[in-house]
């Protein structure tokens, strides 16, 4: 008896160790899934915010993602704007996108599920729009920016026998946030025509035409997909019927088309360190209706933007020549990889517990640490930049190059800029016993040195070597 009970003791101490060791390894292989999925999470996320600088409020080329690439041109979307945080909450429901078609390019004709505002950054071009039961015809240049709705259906074409016609654009989708689609009529494989989703029956009733006859119109490959190469005759043939004004929808239509130009009209600030541009809803109904603006900003070499911040409005900037770097003050990152920011989130919302607690224990007592990090990045040709509402915000340009900045204002109808340093900042406006209560007594005249030290504003030299993009 003893022996067996020997041996069977024996024998669950081995199967014992044996667990023990399979609990082991499977521990360490959940260790290595952790760290490696924790690594896949900091990768995902640092390709989500557009690089290490700057982030969720910078994106770079890298960012942008071909939906068409052929030798004829190129169609580029920006990543979705990450859900989290401000940012997806003022501009999430937004596509930036970039189109650049080569000479004497023809793109097919077709309709996006959602509004474009569009500027041209290079070249020129004719833009077709089918819509009302009409056909408008608009000759476009660099420094135009339109409007096209949702619906319409647009084709053009570069009518330049050499340049790049190159065009940045805004995309509202109508459908689903964040979200749109391209429709084209007329197709093969690359596009498909919409039509080939329909069955024979109805197209042949729709059109009152054979499935035969409809197949050679309406799915008919063509060479070269959505972007193609035309004829300089044809080219000239389309180019003869645009114009510069509207009238297509008349001038009671709500939808009235034409092309403005920003760099056309006088700038609404100008100085040596350069010219601001801008588009509003009282000058473009269109831009009113979506609640937009546009705005163009020529900084010369080793100058800045002062300090600003918008009332109402989101800033969506897309840089389309030169280099420099941008600076925010944000209450809501400090930087920091995937794995810190998680731990900031806890951290905020440990506190916040505690704030609720102390509020509910003492009432009006509980205070708010008022704290800001500063968000950082160079920007060079095609990266885009998100500036929340009242974020305060500055642009520099290089040293060695101007920069140009196209911006979109989201929210704008109501928006005012509010201008920080300069002779036109509102701390100008302090009275003497304000500034003794918020300077002290004793520093209240320095404030006022320090505050009238700028003779300029809006447009102003830059730092000069302190913090330029090359010690970045």
């Amino acid at each position: 008896m003893a022996k067996k009970k020997t041996s069977s003791s024996m024998a669950r101490s081995q199967m014992a160790a044996l667990l023990i060791s399979l609990c082991f390894l499977s521990l360490a292989s959940n260790a290595v899934g952790w760290s490696r999925r924790g690594e896949r999470e900091e990768d995902d996320e640092r390709r989500r915010h557009g690089g290490e600088g700057g982030r969720p409020y910078h994106f770079g080329e890298e960012s942008f993602r071909h939906w068409t690439r052929t030798r004829h041109g190129r169609f580029s979307v920006l990543e979705r704007f990450p859900d989290e945080q401000v940012v997806g909450a003022a501009v999430g429901g937004y596509r930036v996108a970039v189109l650049e078609a080569a000479p004497r390019a023809f793109l097919q004709p077709s309709h996006y599920d959602a509004d474009e505002v569009f500027y041209v950054k290079e070249g020129e071009g004719v833009i077709v729009l089918l819509r009302e039961g009409r056909r408008e015809s608009f000759c476009v240049r660099e420094g135009d920016a339109m409007v096209i709705p949702a619906g319409a259906i647009v084709y053009s074409a570069n009518t330049h026998s050499s340049k790049w016609f190159r065009v940045v654009m805004l995309l509202n989708p109508v459908s689903t946030p964040g979200h749109f689609e391209e429709y084209f009529p007329v197709g093969g494989d690359r596009p498909e025509s919409f039509f080939s989703a329909f069955s024979d029956d109805v197209l042949q009733a729709a059109f009152n035409t054979r499935r035969e006859e409809l197949e050679k119109v309406f799915e008919r490959h063509r060479e070269g997909g959505e972007i193609t190469t035309a004829p300089e005759e044809q080219i000239r043939e389309l180019s003869k019927s645009c114009s510069r004004g509207g009238g297509g929808g008349g001038s009671g239509s709500e939808w009235e088309i034409k092309p403005s130009s920003l760099t056309g009209k006088s700038p609404y600030f100008s100085n040596n360190h350069g010219k601001l541009f801008e588009l509003t809803g009282d000058e473009c109904r269109h831009l009113k209706k979506l609640d937009l603006q546009i705005g163009l900003a020529n900084i010369t070499r080793g100058s800045m933007i002062a300090p600003n911040y918008n009332t109402r409005a989101t800033k969506l900037a897309v840089v389309l020549q030169g280099s420099g770097y941008f600076e925010m003050a944000c209450p809501h990152v400090s930087g920091g990889g995937s794995s810190e920011r998680r731990e900031r989130e806890r951290e905020h919302g440990r506190r916040r517990r505690e704030e609720e607690q102390g509020e509910e224990e003492h009432g009006e007592r509980g205070e708010k640490a008022r704290r800001y990090h500063k968000v950082r990045a160079q920007v060079r040709e095609g990266s885009v930049i998100v500036i929340p509402a009242s974020h305060p915000a500055t642009i520099v340009a290089s040293e060695g190059e101007s920069l140009a900045v196209v911006c979109f204002f989201v929210g704008a109808n109501h928006d005012e800029k509010v201008f920080l340093a300069g002779r036109n900042s509102p701390l100008r406006q302090l009275d003497d016993p304000a500034k003794k209560l918020v300077f002290g007594g004793s520093a209240a005249r320095e404030a006022d040195r320090v505050l009238a030290a700028q003779p300029e504003q809006i447009l102003l030299r830059g730092p000069h070597g302190r913090g330029s993009v090359s010690d970045m």
